[in-house]
């Protein structure tokens, strides 16, 4: 048994669990279900000045050099590691400690921020292992028992539940933590767990890091997943900034009233979508963005006066 302050801990354990793995091999499962492997992209949020790693979809093998290959351009935070934003149902176990293995490499902020979902392998294995760790905003983590098929059906395996936990407690979160919910919640079930109870009551499994000392970054780290999936790179900056989103705000709801008031809103409609075209999405910079809204705000309240 591993102690603190031991420190070939971890290479015993991680030599503990690859044997364990090549027995499981590609059977164990933490979600049953069939399915193509992660999606990456790098998202630059602007209020945090920092491109980051937004991970989708269900884990299978080859994540892990799929997300190699982005860690090389994205940026570091203040402690010099690279922000991995989750949403995925989970997927293969042996995949998911490969894809740790990277991270490991690499050095690791996991993030579940607004509307994301992080569940089974991603929650108990992926999230589990960043350096810090953070649930925020309406972001979900996700637990249930490791299984394995056996025929036709799923069959608990006890085996693989501990060897998470070993991982686990490696990197501070206790056994009684991340094992919380394997005896209640099986295959086909699983314990959704918000920002308050992953962070209050699941002893170590919350490790904030700097980026949630700040009110503004931490907010803007908790809309990265939302802002991550928008189009333009206008749509992008806006979501993404406090100030710009303040004033898109106040322009959203001048334009409403204006168009409320209005007995030509056809003209309204048409003027809000000439200043889209010609001025707002011609702007690739704050600053751009900045000057136009206030243009058209003024614009809006002359017209209204």
């Amino acid at each position: 048994m591993c102690r603190n302050g031991c420190p070939n801990c971890r290479v015993m354990t991680r030599r503990v669990m690859d044997a364990v793995l090549s027995c499981l091999c590609f059977h164990v499962f933490l979600f049953p279900a069939e399915a193509l492997g992660m999606e990456f992209r790098i998202y630059h949020q602007p209020q945090i000045n920092l491109r980051m790693i937004v991970a989708e979809g269900r884990i299978q093998t080859g994540d892990a050099d799929r997300f190699m290959a982005l860690a090389r351009i994205a940026d570091r935070d203040d402690e010099g590691l690279v922000t991995l934003i989750l949403n995925s149902p989970g997927g293969n176990v042996e995949a998911a400690f490969r894809f740790i293995d990277a991270m490991d490499k690499v050095r690791v902020y996991t993030a579940v921020p607004n509307n994301a979902n992080c569940a089974s392998a991603c929650a108990s294995i992926l999230f589990a292992s960043g350096e810090r760790r953070s649930v925020l905003g309406s972001g979900l983590l996700g637990f249930h028992s490791c299984y394995r098929r056996h025929g036709g059906n799923y069959v608990e395996d006890s085996l693989c539940n501990e060897v998470i936990a070993a991982n686990a407690m490696q990197r501070g979160i206790s056994h009684a933590a991340i094992n919380r919910f394997v005896s209640d919640y099986g295959a086909r079930d699983m314990a959704w767990v918000g920002r308050d109870n992953a962070c209050k009551s699941l002893q170590g499994l919350c490790k904030p890091g700097r980026l949630e000392i700040r009110a503004d970054t931490r907010a803007a780290l908790a809309r990265s997943f939302d802002c991550s999936k928008l189009v333009s790179i206008q749509s992008q900056l806006v979501c993404g900034d406090v100030e710009l989103a303040r004033v898109d705000k106040e322009l959203a709801d001048i334009y409403g009233q204006n168009l409320q008031a209005s007995s030509n809103k056809a003209r309204i409609r048409k003027g809000q979508r000439t200043w889209l075209r010609d001025y707002r999405n011609k702007c690739s910079d704050k600053a751009c963005l900045l000057r136009v809204y206030r243009l058209r705000i003024n614009d809006l309240k002359r017209l209204r006066s």
